[in-house]
């Protein structure tokens, strides 16, 4: 190199006018780290050739290259002005740009190098990325529609599309660009992986499982198509395929908390809650404030009566499902303040089935001494517990849609456990916390007349939009061996299944009083007439037992977490009876259980007392 240097030396002593031999120099010093020995030669070549364009960009890269970012701009925009059609000159000044925090004239700069150079991958991905940082999706997609047009061959740039049509909503279009870019690239894993997440949400399951499978067979390692997929498999009760996928994922990634929160949900359904609680507890390691993991474990913590820390982790709930209030955070209420003088307002939540469970609590508020308690219920519950309230100067009772009047605090009604430090031996279960009007039972009392034999009200299924539904009801022709009893037997129901009424035909022994049934309050009606309820998991479970009313609960295997795990008794419900079927055993197997118990009750009818 010292013998390079000394040669360029002597042609500029023999030719000062050698601006080549300066520009020389400038590499050897730039090669050999003189940054500020190159800076000077350039600009002595600079200054003998001011119009050769190589020299403006020579010395620009060195600037970038010491993070003279300024003046690299400069030196770019000099180079720009000698030629405004040499693309990669716009390209270099997108990048001075960037790093002066100038996004919108660097996105600038890539379209016009993209318009003069089409074949410029690079610019186009990065012009994408910068205007996604820049939060404006909708140019983004149109540069991705143009890098399209000029490289239809690029899978990535169909993929990228597919990403953006699918967060603004578009899943038909990002669905088409997806399998595109599979088309033209048959191993695009990460294309495979999100077709199956948009095929899983519009509940294509057995299509959402042969993309995540396509996903994982072109790229082994890829634990989140692991994790998805699993997460189908618990959709399908398919629970060990659903444990061997997340326990895939977290061993790919030992840290992925998302995964140790679904092996816990997969692993309490298919019976092994020890389990279960060890791997939401390291989801919540890996990720404190995992919302998710926190509901699943309380939920787990509730169920197995361990109230202390359950009621806490369950407020997560607030975060995980949809509909809250949307009242802001600083106005409510978490028990721990008086209510001297102030209203507030507790808000139903999730179920029919939670509000009558919950609404217990309501009067338990006036020992704060608010000025008024307003309950938001929804629709179908309103005139139930608002005639119930009704002579309460204290309580008003508002359906959900309702304007909202003045109020200072507010309490979503599952917290108000939270709220009361609920234990399982404090949890207020005095029966019954709820009443129906004489004017409701009376039509009925006039229509059944005196009860012929035991009197038992059936509630068979619950509302078919309920995710749950399928676990909790059970098909009528399943009781058709308590219907062949010497029972009086009434349904409670108001809707029935599609195949309901052939099984109706062949019992008429059981009473159908569903055009009556307009609202809760016949419903609660015609339940008082009853001297048993046998029901499954819905709301007419919780209003007959809130109405005083013996009631038979029957379970499925993985029972909601209110009823706790192996009872057959209810500390919510005191002389409630709880059936489950008993594990890994079909419907069957506890309605024999409740044929046994009827027997026992028809032959010993003191015991109905």
């Amino acid at each position: 190199m010292n013998d390079a240097i000394a040669k360029l030396l002597k042609l500029i002593t023999a030719d000062p006018q050698r601006w080549d031999a300066y520009q020389q120099l400038a590499r050897l010093m730039q090669h050999n780290g003189e940054f500020d020995a190159a800076e000077q030669y350039y600009l002595q070549a600079i200054q003998l050739a001011p119009q050769q364009q190589s020299l403006h960009l020579q010395l620009a890269d060195l600037h970038m290259r010491t993070h003279q970012f300024k003046a690299a701009h400069a030196c770019y925009r000099q180079a720009i002005a000698l030629d405004a059609r040499h693309a990669q000159s716009y390209y270099l000044d997108a990048q001075a740009l960037k790093n002066l925090g100038r996004m919108q004239e660097a996105i600038l700069r890539l379209r016009t190098t993209v318009k003069l150079s089409p074949a410029h991958l690079q610019a186009f991905s990065e012009c994408v990325d910068l205007l996604l940082q820049q939060a404006q999706p909708e140019q983004a997609a149109d540069m991705l529609k143009q890098a399209i047009a000029a490289h239809p061959e690029h899978a990535r740039f169909y993929y990228r599309l597919g990403i953006i049509s699918q967060q603004s909503g578009q899943a038909t279009q990002a669905l088409e660009n997806f399998t595109q870019a599979i088309q033209i690239q048959p191993d695009f894993a990460e294309a495979h992986h999100q077709r199956g997440l948009l095929l899983h949400a519009s509940g294509q399951l057995e299509q959402a499982i042969e993309s995540f499978s396509a996903a994982i067979s072109h790229q082994p390692e890829l634990p989140s198509a692991y994790n998805n997929r699993g997460v189908i498999f618990c959709q399908q009760t398919k629970y060990p395929a659903a444990i061997a996928d997340f326990k895939q994922a977290i061993q790919l990634n030992p840290s992925y908390a998302s995964a140790y929160c679904n092996l816990g949900l997969a692993l309490h359904e298919n019976g092994e809650p020890d389990a279960a609680y060890g791997s939401l507890e390291v989801a919540l390691k890996y990720q404190p404030s995992y919302a998710q993991a926190q509901y699943y474990l309380g939920m787990l913590k509730l169920a197995n009566g361990e109230f202390d820390e359950g009621w806490t982790l369950y407020e997560s709930r607030l975060q995980v499902l949809p509909g809250h209030s949307t009242l802001p955070e600083r106005m409510r209420w978490q028990g721990q303040s008086s209510l001297l003088g102030k209203s507030i307002l507790i808000v139903a939540e999730q179920t029919l089935s939670d509000t009558l469970q919950y609404c217990r609590y309501i009067v338990m508020l006036k020992q704060y001494k608010p000025n008024q308690i307003i309950v938001q219920v929804q629709e179908p519950l309103f005139q139930l517990l608002n005639e119930h309230w009704s002579q309460d100067a204290f309580i008003q009772v508002i359906p959900q849609g309702a304007r909202l009047p003045h109020v200072d605090v507010f309490c979503p009604m599952l917290s108000l456990p939270l709220a009361f430090h609920t234990q399982m031996d404090t949890i207020p279960a005095s029966l019954p916390y709820l009443k129906i009007a004489e004017r409701h039972t009376q039509p009925w009392q006039q229509l059944l007349g005196p009860a012929r034999r035991l009197r038992i009200g059936l509630n068979w299924c619950g509302d078919v939009n309920n995710k749950h539904d399928h676990h909790r009801s059970i098909p009528l022709f399943m009781l058709a061996d308590l219907l062949k009893m010497e029972v009086e037997w009434h349904s409670l129901q108001k809707e029935f299944r599609r195949e309901d009424p052939i099984m109706l035909k062949r019992f008429p022994m059981l009473e159908c009083h569903h055009p009556a049934l307009t609202d809760f309050t016949d419903t609660a009606g015609l339940i008082m007439q009853m001297e048993l309820v046998i029901t499954v998991d819905t709301a007419v479970a919780h209003l007959a037992a809130a109405l005083g009313k013996p009631v038979w609960l029957l379970l499925p295997q993985h029972a909601h977490f209110r009823w706790l795990l192996h009872r057959e008794d209810s500390p919510w419900y005191p002389g409630i009876r709880l059936f489950r079927v008993p594990a890994r055993q079909p419907w069957e197997a506890m309605v024999d259980e409740v044929h046994q118990a009827i027997t026992l009750l028809l032959a010993h009818p003191t015991h109905r007392e």
